[in-house]
């Protein structure tokens, strides 16, 4: 197993050294399903392409990929037939709404630490080049607590965890925080109430995980805000329209500009340059490192 593992970094390290980009890389993510992750991440993508900001969007569910339904797209290809060598990255991407370039997911396809090397070495070079080719990357992981899941986070370096008032959300985000302290190094991570009745709620919710996850993770959660409850994004999502574009005037629309404007999404700024490395890790560290992480 350790050659095994050997002959892989060597050959990640010899073949695959794609180009740092410059784009900031931002990892959208949840402890569970049903919490608004993937609207939250189309919403922010969206709100940035309007600030004139060359946004890329992944959809990084590898079990349920839905942005495109999201936004009534029909993709000829997707990321499995990219990491397949079946399509080229200019033919699996999409352009959405306000110029945003759409990388499709792939229902079914296997976590990241299982492709094949040929399969990584294509995501690598793929995502290398969007890092490159724009200035905020935006990765719509998968619901819950998965391998895959804390690998994209993990590469990232930014994440922001989506949560709601309910019980069992709140419980699930902390165990989100709670793996992320364990096995990995998040160096920015925000947390945002979705679906709150109020600014107050919101805040309640987020001042008691902040406390629990700097008491006993030693981790200092950032305020994300609130995007306020609206029926109007149920309806968004029926009409397979955004609700930022369908009602840009509502609670949530406006929720969803100032969670942008805390993220400092308005314009381009100096970014870590080190998500293909921490990527790369991902790929060695399952064979090799029993999942350590360099900081």
């Amino acid at each position: 197993m350790r050659d095994q593992a050997w002959k892989l970094r060597s050959l990640i390290e010899e073949k695959a050294s794609p180009v740092e980009g410059r784009g900031r890389v931002l990892a959208v993510t949840s402890g569970k399903g049903g919490v608004g992750k993937t609207n939250i991440s189309v919403g922010l993508a969206l709100s940035a392409a309007r600030s004139g900001i060359r946004t890329a969007l992944i959809d990084g569910d590898l079990g349920l990929a839905n942005i495109d339904v999201l936004l009534d797209l029909h993709p000829g290809k997707n990321l499995g037939q990219l990491v397949d060598w079946e399509a080229s990255l200019r033919e699996v991407l999409i352009t959405g709404p306000e110029g945003i370039q759409i990388l499709p997911g792939a229902s079914g396809l296997s976590r990241i630490a299982d492709m094949g090397h040929s399969r990584q070495q294509r995501l690598l070079d793929a995502l290398g080049e969007l890092v490159s080719d724009h200035d905020l990357v935006i990765i719509d992981t998968g619901a819950g607590i998965s391998r895959s899941v804390v690998d994209l986070c993990h590469a990232a370096g930014e994440v922001l965890v989506v949560t709601t008032p309910e019980p069992t959300a709140i419980v699930d985000a902390y165990a989100m925080l709670k793996v992320f302290s364990c096995e990995v190094r998040i160096p920015n991570c925000w947390l945002t109430v979705n679906q709150a009745q109020s600014r107050g709620e919101a805040q309640q919710v987020t001042s008691r995980i902040k406390s629990l996850a700097k008491k006993f993770l030693s981790m200092d959660l950032q305020d994300g805000g609130a995007v306020l409850y609206d029926p109007r994004v149920s309806a968004s999502v029926r009409k397979r329209q955004h609700f930022t574009m369908a009602y840009p005037t509502s609670p949530a629309a406006r929720s969803i500009r100032e969670l942008s404007d805390g993220l400092g999404m308005k314009q381009p700024r100096p970014v870590d340059r080190g998500f293909l490395h921490r990527l790369k890790e991902v790929f060695v560290g399952d064979l090799g490192r029993g999942r350590e992480r360099s900081p």
